[in-house]
């Protein structure tokens, strides 16, 4: 009997077993800041290309952005979004603007999720 108290009190090894517990959320927790601060990165990137797609379409006098879609895509330097596409209106509230979409695979912890990005820009007519 004394015995099996000696091996209950025993202390040994409790820090072992608490970093066991706690190591997988803190990984968690880290990988999935890193990836939310990529999205984010993302984001405004996005948001960089719209605007510079909408001045470009406000302020062409030689006809040097025809496919706003494409040029949006050569200025826009983030992480690869599934669908990624940019379109220009003519607005008559604000002038030309720019709208674009995206997915991002988000990981959060064992499972990926799709968010749906997008940015918007208006830029005045000249």
């Amino acid at each position: 009997m004394s015995r099996l108290s000696d091996i209950l009190r025993d202390e040994r090894g409790a820090g072992a077993a608490e970093f066991a517990l706690v190591l997988p959320l803190f990984i968690i927790l880290v990988f999935g800041t890193i990836n939310g601060s990529i999205m984010y990165s993302a984001q405004n990137q996005m948001h960089y290309a719209a605007q510079r797609a909408a001045r470009c379409k406000a302020v062409d006098v030689t006809s040097a952005c025809p496919d706003i879609d494409a040029y949006a895509k050569t200025m826009y330097n983030g992480p690869s979004l599934a669908g990624l596409a940019f379109t220009a209106t003519d607005d008559a509230t604000c002038g030309w603007r720019v709208t674009g979409t995206g997915q991002f695979e988000l990981m959060s912890g064992f499972q990926s999720t799709s968010v749906s990005i997008s940015a918007d820009s208006c830029y005045p007519k000249i």
